[in-house]
């Protein structure tokens, strides 16, 4: 993982949901739900989630994010034969609304000098009250979602929110690289080393690099990492 010192950057932007937020109470919900199947529904609902809200970006189809996981949740129960109930739906979408904060990213925020802000794909009615029950202080004006665009990440329009709120945050002239975006999702990551951003790749779980001829500049596996590293300061 990263150990390199590097200059600390101007402004952050990050992730919400797995970078911020931990799904993991969905996925405790799913099973206690589907015995021995929460974490194959689960992973395959994540797919699917993503998978929808690219193919929505491509198509100019665009639709709330919350409309698209619940989507995603009644495909996903279809590809693995389980039998589709509305209540079973609805329970895990409140489950899944009932994010905790990683104890590194509360740590993080509660100590952070740097501005920051949150670029997500969430739509704000839907992702504002998650991050907010979470403990994720942010305000409407420092909070990035797709409903204002009407596309998802890795479209240029959300990043482009957040490097526009970087420079009014900024106290000086910046460029694009002075931005640090943080995010727990490779591709997105990698989507905002090619907006222009300064990327780091939170991989909590040890996933392996893919491989599309660029990689964000740092990987690390915990947000402490971020202040050991003196990119942030605290």
């Amino acid at each position: 993982m990263a150990t390199e010192k590097a200059r600390q950057v101007s402004t952050i932007c990050f992730d919400a949901l797995g970078t911020l937020l931990d799904p993991g109470h969905s996925f405790a919900h799913l099973e206690s739900a589907f015995p021995s199947r929460g974490t194959e529904i689960g992973n395959l609902w994540r797919t699917k989630q993503i998978d929808y809200s690219r193919l929505r970006s491509m198509s100019g189809q665009y639709l709330d994010f919350d409309q698209i996981t619940s989507d995603a949740l009644v495909a996903t129960f279809a590809q693995l034969a389980i039998p589709i109930r509305q209540s079973d739906i609805d329970a895990a979408m409140v489950a899944y609304q009932n994010c905790t904060m990683f104890p590194d990213a509360a740590q993080l925020l509660r100590t952070l000098h740097q501005p920051w802000a949150v670029v997500t794909n969430g739509n704000r009615k839907w992702i504002g009250p998650m991050l907010n029950s979470a403990g994720v202080e942010v305000s409407d004006s420092h909070l990035f979602t797709s409903d204002q665009v009407k596309t998802f990440k890795i479209n240029a329009p959300l990043y482009q929110l957040g490097w526009e709120w970087a420079q009014d945050a900024s106290k000086s002239t910046i460029a694009k690289e002075d931005v640090l975006f943080v995010s727990a999702n490779q591709w997105d990551a990698i989507g905002a080393t090619w907006f222009g951003f300064t990327a780091c790749w939170v991989n909590r779980i040890d996933q392996s690099r893919e491989h599309l001829r660029v990689r964000p500049k740092y990987e690390i596996r915990s947000l402490d990492e971020l202040v050991a590293m003196d990119i942030v300061s605290t």
